[in-house]
């Protein structure tokens, strides 16, 4: 990754668009956590991978460059939500056909319990679930991407926790 990165960097279009696909379906999942209209995910990604490609001759580190791209990414998800939505988005309009074919989760059962929990999270608690277990970022990575404070990050992953458990314990799916 680290090669495409500076051939990138240097202007190589294909490059670019490889590094792109590769990380693709994490940015959907991503922009899922905020957006539930399959039009405004795709274009937030859209918009992400151009703003990304315009500005990639600014990333210094080159192993920063899946946390700058979901930045783009979140400022993006969070500008169309501001504009189009007026109260917390649901899971509900989920494509998960899409999804799914992009995962190793066992069954479709599964994916529809586990976003019917996420569902019952704020927005803040879902993103920082999606990114700290089904992306592996650690919470310093997290709080970088979310520009958000360690132990918000902490307290997020906490609640979020309690409440998928609480949830889950009443059958609340």
């Amino acid at each position: 990754m680290e090669e495409l990165i500076e051939e990138a960097k240097n202007g190589n279009k294909e490059a670019f668009t490889d590094l792109f696909i590769a990380i693709e379906n994490e940015l959907y999942k991503i922009a899922k956590t905020r957006i539930s209209n399959e039009s405004d995910i795709d274009d937030a990604v859209q918009e992400t991978m151009i703003e990304a490609y315009k500005n990639i001759r600014k990333l210094r580190e080159n192993q920063k460059f899946k946390k700058w791209i979901i930045t783009i990414l979140v400022n993006k998800c969070n500008k169309i939500y501001k504009r189009k939505y007026e109260k917390d988005v649901s899971i509900d309009e989920y494509n998960l056909d899409k999804y799914i074919g992009s995962n190793s989760y066992k069954n479709i059962e599964d994916d529809l319990n586990f976003y019917s929990l996420l569902k019952q999270l704020k927005y803040e608690e879902r993103i920082v679930i999606i990114l700290y277990y089904m992306e592996q970022y650690s919470i310093k990575d997290i709080k970088e991407i979310l520009k958000m404070n360690e132990n918000t990050v902490r307290t997020h992953l906490f609640r979020a926790r309690k409440k998928i458990k609480e949830n889950y314990e009443k059958g609340v799916i």
